[in-house]
């Protein structure tokens, strides 16, 4: 009886390290497959059709992921092409990309894992970029069907009125001659549905529903937000000569900075920062 108890253990104890090597070994493979699609999506000597081809494979197999939401943690932790930002509440996660295209532009793609709290169901929920057709995008109030597309790399929450403001910074590389950064707000309504926009933004003496900074192609642009002095602190631009004045593709920094600080439910923009307490 003992001998047998102990051939049922081993026995279980076997299956249970082969279903584990099992899905260790799909996990890899997802990754690898990831990684793969996505890199000849930002691969510049690819022609937009190839492009195009491994970003269906790539938005396929993630989809795949996201509706086992058993592997999301597992198989995002290194990714090298799609960055993925979640608050610290953890109620949403977001998936986002860009594809480079051989004329100088680039397309955005990004879905969101979360789970309503309406029906308590996970929804994963694409965003359509709609930035061609969007005529005063600083004003606009927008969708999950009708999306600014960004690149974003850094999520920042925000409360006010009960209410939590997700407020994420992006880059767009828009052209061969100019790039864009941009400072978004998401929130979700009660049915759980997304929101773009919210008029939290006082800058340059306007209330607006995001910033957007648009700059030459050539130069870079610092756009952060400062744990210590709890603010989005960013680059002041300037055009190189007075007379290009209003043509954002001949703006640049001027060695100068800027802020924006929230406080009673509205980011502030605040001028001249102190750029030796920035990191």
């Amino acid at each position: 009886m003992y001998n047998k108890l102990l051939l049922v253990i081993g026995f279980l104890l076997l299956v249970n390290i082969n279903t584990k090597a099992q899905i260790s070994n799909s996990i890899n493979l997802i990754r690898d497959s990831l990684n793969s699609y996505g890199e000849i999506i930002l691969d510049y000597n690819t022609t937009d059709h190839e492009k195009k081809e491994a970003n269906v494979k790539l938005t396929n197999t993630l989809l795949r992921v996201l509706n086992n939401q058993e592997k999301v943690t597992t198989v995002f932790d290194s990714l090298k092409t799609i960055a993925v930002l979640e608050p610290s509440d953890k109620s949403f996660v977001l998936y986002n990309w860009e594809m480079p295209l051989n004329d100088g532009t680039f397309n955005y793609y990004a879905y969101i894992l979360y789970q309503n709290p309406i029906s308590k169901k996970t929804q994963v929920i694409e965003l359509n970029n709609a930035s061609n057709n969007l005529k005063s995008p600083e004003r606009a109030f927008l969708s999950s069907s009708k999306w600014l597309g960004t690149h974003y790399y850094k999520l920042i929450t925000v409360r006010s009125k009960r209410k939590n403001y997700y407020c994420m910074l992006g880059i767009d590389w828009n052209n061969q001659i100019s790039t864009k950064k941009v400072i978004e707000v998401m929130t979700f309504d009660k049915q759980g549905n997304i929101k773009f926009g919210a008029p939290i933004f006082e800058f340059n003496n306007s209330i607006n529903n995001r910033v957007i900074f648009e700059y030459n192609s050539n130069v870079s642009m610092y756009l952060d937000y400062d744990e210590k002095l709890r603010m989005i602190v960013f680059d002041h631009l300037s055009p190189i000569q007075e007379s290009l004045k209003g043509q954002y593709q001949f703006y640049a920094p001027d060695l100068s900075y800027d802020g924006l600080k929230f406080k009673k439910g509205k980011w502030h923009h605040i001028e001249n920062i102190d750029a030796r307490n920035l990191k």
